[in-house]
């Protein structure tokens, strides 16, 4: 019988290896930074697989995606949380406030709702300012 499941839908040992490893890193990993991590212990991983993975965690919402400096970041880290991106080195950081949703709230038309709230702050780091 022919095997009708999606590639998101699949378990293998590549696409675990693509989560746990998203997931255990405050990187905020670019899919090639995923690649060549990996690659390492997983002679046979494509870089197409880790970009299907990692679009396919994206879109399940069991990953972030946001772009910086033109390139596909990514967060194994789904709580609720905003980033700090450096337009000078590319760097991202984890931002834990909370924005007052009564306040967003008051700014929508009458009926909506709100699912979820991104931030991505954008400047240049402590580092990157000093220079």
């Amino acid at each position: 019988m022919k095997n009708t499941a999606t590639p998101s839908q699949r378990s293998t040992k590549q696409k675990t290896a693509i989560i746990t490893y998203l997931r255990s890193v405050k990187t905020h990993p670019t899919a090639e930074m995923v690649y060549l991590a990996l690659k390492k212990k997983m002679p046979q991983l494509s870089l197409g697989t880790v970009y299907r993975n990692l679009d396919a965690y994206a879109q399940e919402g069991k990953s972030l995606l946001f772009e910086v400096k033109g390139q596909q970041r990514f967060d194994g880290d789904v709580s609720p949380h905003s980033h700090f991106a450096c337009d000078a080195c590319g760097g991202v950081q984890d931002l834990w406030f909370a924005l007052p949703l009564p306040k967003v709230k008051k700014h929508l038309s009458h009926g909506a709702s709100v699912r979820s709230i991104d931030v991505l702050i954008k400047g240049q780091c402590d580092t990157c300012n000093v220079r």
